[in-house]
């Protein structure tokens, strides 16, 4: 153990005893490290949770924004559209088609999803698990 780091009551401990006491010395002295580094991990894990957390509520917003900006670029196309009609009632049509086409566009997103999902994650690591099980049983049967 470093002297340096002692007190000198543990200093004192540690010249005055044996391999033991200079043990629970070494432990004493790990144990104070560790727990200051603990420390240390749990002030700068509060910094960074509010600093990720700010981050994220950041983040949020700029993806409200995104959506709001998006409704009203769709609002403008539409009446845009609707205004090439020359017809008092031709924006509810176009807003109409407008919808229908985005339901369309959510539903080939649920599908892809869906079809992602059915695939499976972690399909290499499964494959490798079955082969060890079936290599541990058949290592059972022939014992």
């Amino acid at each position: 153990m470093n002297p340096n780091l002692m007190t000198s009551t543990e200093r004192d401990r540690a010249q005055s005893s044996g391999l033991f006491s200079h043990a629970m010395a070494w432990l004493a002295a790990a144990l104070k490290y560790f727990k200051a580094r603990a420390a240390l991990a749990g002030l700068e894990a509060k910094e960074a949770a509010l600093l990720f957390g700010i981050a994220a509520g950041m983040a949020i917003a700029a993806l409200l924004l995104i959506l709001l900006g998006y409704v009203f670029l769709i609002v403008t196309i539409v009446f845009a559209v609707a205004a090439a009609f020359h017809s008092r009632n031709a924006w509810i049509a176009v807003m109409g088609v407008a919808a229908l086409l985005h339901f369309g566009g959510a539903v080939a997103f649920l599908f892809l999803a869906l079809r992602r999902v059915k695939a499976g994650a972690f399909s290499a690591t499964l494959d490798e698990l079955k082969k060890d099980q079936q290599w541990l049983t058949n290592l059972a049967n022939n014992r």
